[in-house]
């Protein structure tokens, strides 16, 4: 029997399940001698406020602000993705406060959530667990886009113009429609995740990394910053995962030089 069914076996109440959970978290925190946070979101239901909000922000830090006596933090996440810039603040407030930062992946961190996840000291996945693409996704007009999608596109047209001399009517009229404004948001917000995962791996995933696994040669800061921006193009690039919601694996993290 697997642990789901068996809890479902005991037919606890909210409160009797609310006290488990503490339970184990006490466990956890003494066998790992950290503190942890819990931050799941209710993945499948289509609720507006389930993905990461600033009020998301606010919350965690009222729950970990003044925890002067505790250094080492550990954060179980679970979220569809949401906003870059709360991902952003959350980080910076929790590596200020604590000293180590690790995340735990067993179920689906993705897109935001795997910005968050690439800012920790390490990452404890389990098999279940899995990371995301990371390309930000752009409202224009009635549908959203990822922003590789859409530069690949209107580079792909740059090119057929200069070698044509023309587009067709079709492209002509789609290109005519795009803002400079719309279209250098578009690369700015392709570039902002890319920017925060080469800073936070360079930062805190790759600061104790002194020598190569296989061949034990050692690692300098410039190739530090060349693996990091190898992950950060790969985890923007929509050719390679096909979709924004693809699920990204131990072996395909491992695969990537994580």
């Amino acid at each position: 029997m697997g642990l789901m069914n068996e809890y479902i076996a005991k037919r606890w109440n909210v409160k009797q399940f609310e006290n488990e959970l503490i339970a184990l978290i006490k466990q956890y925190n003494k066998i790992r001698d950290t503190y942890l946070i819990v931050y799941a979101s209710a993945f499948e239901k289509q609720i507006p406020e389930r993905i990461l909000l600033h009020d998301d922000y606010y919350t965690i830090h009222d729950l970990l602000r003044n925890k002067d006596d505790q250094h080492k933090l550990d954060f179980f996440l679970e979220t569809p993705g949401g906003m870059g810039e709360v991902a952003e603040e959350i980080v910076k407030f929790i590596h200020k406060d604590f000293e180590t930062v690790s995340f735990v992946i067993s179920g689906q961190a993705k897109s935001a959530g795997t910005i968050m996840a690439l800012s920790g000291d390490e990452i404890l996945m389990t098999g279940t667990g899995s990371l995301g693409p990371i390309d930000a996704q752009i409202r224009i007009g009635r549908s959203s886009n990822s922003s590789y999608d859409y530069i690949e596109w209107v580079e792909a047209k740059q090119q057929e113009a200069q070698n044509t001399g023309q587009l067709n009517p079709f492209d002509a009229t789609m290109v005519a429609q795009i803002t400079p404004g719309e279209l250098n948001g578009v690369f700015h917000a392709h570039n902002y995740a890319q920017d925060l995962v080469i800073d936070w791996l360079v930062r805190y995933k790759f600061k104790n990394w002194n020598v190569t696994e296989t061949r034990k040669e050692p690692v300098t800061e410039d190739k530090k910053q060349k693996r990091a921006e190898e992950i950060a193009r790969e985890l923007t690039n929509r050719s390679r995962w096909r979709t924004h919601g693809r699920s990204i694996k131990i072996d395909d993290l491992l695969d990537l030089g994580l």
